[in-house]
């Protein structure tokens, strides 16, 4: 009986698009389903009243043909948000390729003798951005496999292969403690952040039980949280004493509370992975001095072993999927480090994106600004029109189409899109890309139609006067539109999706993180919408 159904819908359609323009001018229904002239009822949505003091710029192309099935205001250079990851991922997996790995080395000055190091060992970092504990502890246990069991001399660490400003063009907009604008750097370990662990005490007006993990004696922790009956408040900064990171907690934690995970970024990117190093040897079973430098590699060093981490293009679905800040940083400023010269930049990351786009795609120079690779902040501008280009061009590269595709958001279904788009008819029919900032919300990617076709599809709004709720209520409206659309039809279903003034807004703007206990539940996710300035 479905499939008849589907027979008769099609049938009826194939009529509407011979009947020419008049079948088109006026809703229809047909077998209980209703459907509205596509194009109209997207120019409605762009000229809702919310959007009328606002920069909006939208651009929607066909992917194989090229043809515009709608734009507004394409060339209007709007804040993209974390929608600038789709431009530092392309650029990365096109030049770098998808089996691209990152390496973290070990050397020494001498062979091993009697299963001890004369001198220093050398830790050499090349900016991985996957580098966690639990990777940092293999390494170890690789060096007493090789049947090292003590270092007489001091762990030296090499970060050359960045320069040493760790903080990107718009971090100074943001003090946030939090760790979506953790630092970057050639050593880095778990995304350059903390994880908190606070319980409560054994009694009213006890100090809380806090947790840091991983531990070090990089960190310096200043417990000021107390146990009481009130519900649970906790307030987290992070700061430099000398080479070491101070974590102060304050606030309150409730006497039945059963415990909450926070994170907060670090200070010192090298000094946290090399002490954290230090630990991880010991814990595998070698023994160290407790001396830590940095420094370079001499020449005649001998290497020990190389760390090499998960391929590019699994790594850049944690970028876009989770929306990394830091991981995307690490790629920018990797992009110039490999293609110009070491040490990596920021500028020289800019430059080589730039001829990326410039040369590849065909975006006019000047016509964009692209100051970092996350979407941090208000340092960033493009149009509808270059992101649609940009991912009109990666769906034309055979070679890495699959990775980039894979590392976008499934609608309704992972990523900073789980919970959205929802809906039966909806859920797995886009590759999602989420930007969202103080007074910015953006959507890019792709969606595939009920007629079988394929768009890229970009909006983003910016400079808003209303609850930023009610713009991103708009943006999904829009893209809803187009996954239900047959050529110039749109199917209207009898459920409305996503009312546009739902104050229950809670699954489209918190993004649920992935499950307790997955491999990247200890991922800090990039996006947030509580705090002033904040990425995702």
């Amino acid at each position: 009986m479905k499939s008849l159904r589907h027979i008769f819908v099609w049938l009826f359609l194939l009529s509407l698009t011979a009947g020419g323009t008049q079948a088109q001018s006026s809703e229809q229904t047909v077998l209980g389903l209703e459907f509205k002239p596509l194009i109209k009822y997207l120019e409605t949505i762009a000229s809702d009243p919310y959007l009328h003091d606002a920069r909006v710029t939208i651009k929607v192309v066909n992917v194989e043909t090229g043809e515009t099935l709608f734009a507004h205001n394409p060339d209007l250079l709007v804040n993209p948000a974390s929608v600038t990851k789709i431009f530092t991922t392309a650029a990365a997996l096109s030049l770098l390729h998808p089996d691209y790995r990152f390496k973290t080395e070990v050397y020494s000055l001498n062979e091993p003798e009697n299963s001890k190091i004369k001198g220093p060992l050398y830790l050499k970092g090349y900016a991985d951005p996957y580098l966690v504990n639990e990777r940092l502890f293999y390494l170890a246990s690789e060096l007493y496999a090789q049947d090292i069991k003590a270092i007489d001399g001091p762990i030296i660490l090499d970060d050359s292969f960045f320069d040493n400003k760790d903080q990107g063009p718009g971090w100074s907009q943001d003090s946030s403690s939090r760790p979506y604008q953790a630092p970057m750097g050639a050593l880095s370990l778990n995304f350059n952040s903390v994880r908190i662990q606070i319980y409560p005490g054994e009694s009213i007006g006890k100090p809380a039980r806090v947790e840091l993990f991983p531990d070090s004696d990089h960190l310096k922790l200043v417990n000021k949280i107390t146990t009481g009956l009130k519900r649970t408040r906790v307030y987290l900064e992070t700061d430099s004493v000398g080479r070491r990171t101070r974590v102060v907690v304050r606030g309150q934690v409730s006497l039945h509370h059963p415990g909450s995970r926070h994170f907060c970024r670090i200070a010192h990117p090298t000094w946290y992975t090399g002490h954290s190093f230090r630990k991880a040897l010991k814990q595998a079973g070698i023994r160290t001095r407790n001396k830590v430098r940095r420094g370079k590699v001499p020449l005649r060093a001998e290497l020990l072993y190389t760390l090499r981490s998960p391929a590019l293009g699994e790594l850049v679905r944690k970028v876009n999927k989770r929306s990394q800040n830091f991981m995307a940083e690490q790629l920018y400023k990797t992009l110039g480090a490999e293609f110009i010269s070491e040490p990596g930049t920021w500028y020289k990351g800019q430059q080589v994106i730039n001829a990326f786009l410039e040369e590849e795609i065909g975006i006019e120079p000047g016509s964009y600004i692209l100051h970092n690779g996350s979407g941090l902040n208000d340092v960033n501008r493009i149009t509808a029109n270059q992101a649609t280009s940009l991912l009109k061009y990666m769906w034309g590269r055979f070679d890495v189409r699959p990775d980039f595709l894979a590392s976008l958001a499934v609608a309704g279904a992972d990523g900073t899109v789980t919970g959205r788009f929802a809906h039966p008819t909806l859920a797995r029919t886009m590759r999602l890309k989420t930007g969202s900032l103080e007074n910015v919300r953006a959507l890019a990617g792709y969606i595939r139609t009920r007629g079988n076709q394929v768009y890229a599809f970009t909006m983003l709004v910016s400079d808003y006067s209303c609850e930023g709720y009610r713009i991103s209520r708009r943006i999904d409206r829009l893209a809803s539109a187009i996954s239900r659309a047959d050529k110039d039809l749109m199917v209207v279903e009898e459920v409305e999706v996503l009312p546009l003034d739902n104050q229950d807004q809670s699954q489209l703007i918190s993004p649920a993180g992935p499950p307790e206990g997955s491999e990247e539940a200890d991922i800090p996710i990039g996006e947030t919408l509580t705090s002033k300035g904040g990425s995702d």
